[in-house]
């Protein structure tokens, strides 16, 4: 076996290795490099096997979900329970879907509203960075001139001294002309400089939009609550806002809405909050009111949050009544507290 393997020992002190040596070599080589593969594609393997288990368990708590659903509707006792229920669920889609609009609007207006500034703002800049070089280019270029002015006199005198007589007075005034060519020299430097400074300025690239401003987006957020309000409000006209909060947070086989014409009273009652929370003019109208009301009110946690603490958005006090902790009533139009309750799914809209 040491004779077999001394090809090893020769190849290391640099002897020659031959060429079934070197296969030998690479086969080793490869073999460990499938052996490396297949531990991959065994782990690969496993980690599908898993996945594959999770999702044959959420299909089979699907199906579960789909046959008690259909039950649920095949029983004329409890059906109607569950169409109220689904369009419960659908009325608090249709606020949510409202709410994302209204934030979405106010963020894309009051961004196209700064991005406006923040480049007016950068092009004064610019335009004043521009106005100070140039300044400085004209003190620059009128120096440099001056300079050249001055060596165009001295070297025309030096030219009309033609005379013997005038071989010293030629020599002094060329020394003379030394300082004033370096001066000139500077001066061109100088006014090179500026120039490069002001092409530097002219081809800089403006900077990017920073973000909208704390303040703005503080109310953005307390116009977004302020709508989640109103919202409540319209849903609540109808007897329907704490029974749609109870649908999203509960499965449809925990509740119950009574005989089937007190379903179909449900069902209609939806329909009318569909359309009220749908007509944008009613609510907006007085939105405004509300959003003084609350910028009055509201606190923040620290200078640089955006979101109010749910405190301060707290209803007046006996507006509502509460038993075991858990409300008794809905509160009334002065008592919602829309960011503790999380209506809406509100928070998933608020601005951070």
């Amino acid at each position: 076996m040491i004779d077999k393997l001394s090809f090893l020992k020769g190849g290391a002190d640099g002897g020659s290795v031959s060429a079934d040596e070197e296969r030998l070599m690479q086969l080793f080589q490869n073999r460990a490099g499938l052996k490396k593969a297949y531990a991959d594609l065994k782990d690969e393997l496993h980690l599908l096997r898993d996945r594959l288990k999770q999702q044959e368990g959420a299909t089979i708590r699907v199906q579960e979900q789909l046959d008690a659903l259909g039950e649920l509707l095949a029983d004329p006792a409890t059906g109607f329970g569950a169409l109220v229920f689904f369009q419960l669920r659908g009325l608090w889609k249709t606020c949510h879907q409202q709410l994302s609009g209204f934030a979405a609007d106010l963020t894309r207006t009051q961004e196209m509203r700064e991005t406006t500034k923040y480049d007016a703002e950068c092009a004064a800049v610019r335009s004043a960075r521009l106005a100070d070089v140039d300044e400085r280019l004209r003190s620059a270029s009128e120096k440099a001139e001056l300079q050249r002015r001055q060596i165009s006199g001295a070297a025309a005198e030096l030219q009309r001294l033609t005379a013997f007589w005038h071989y010293f007075e030629r020599r002094r005034r060329q020394k003379d002309l030394e300082p004033l060519r370096q001066a000139m020299t500077l001066a061109d430097a100088a006014v090179g400089e500026l120039l490069a400074e002001r092409g530097v300025i002219s081809d800089e690239a403006p900077a990017d939009f920073p973000g909208i401003s704390l303040n703005a987006r503080r109310n953005i957020n307390l116009a977004i609550i302020s709508y989640a309000e109103l919202l409540c409000e319209s849903v609540e006209g109808f007897g329907l806002a704490a029974k749609a909060k109870e649908a999203v947070a509960r499965r449809v086989h925990e509740m119950t809405f009574g005989s089937r014409s007190d379903c179909e009273g449900y069902m209609q009652r939806v329909l009318k909050a569909q359309a009220a929370v749908t007509n944008q003019k009613q609510l907006t109208a007085t939105l405004k009111i509300k959003l003084e009301r609350l910028r009055a009110t509201c606190e923040y946690r620290n200078s640089a949050d955006t979101v109010p603490t749910a405190d301060s958005m707290a209803p007046d006090a006996g507006a509502g009544r509460t038993d075991g902790g858990r409300a008794s009533r809905a509160p009334t139009s002065a008592g919602w507290n829309v960011l503790a309750e999380d209506y809406w799914d509100l928070y998933t809209l608020l601005l951070r």
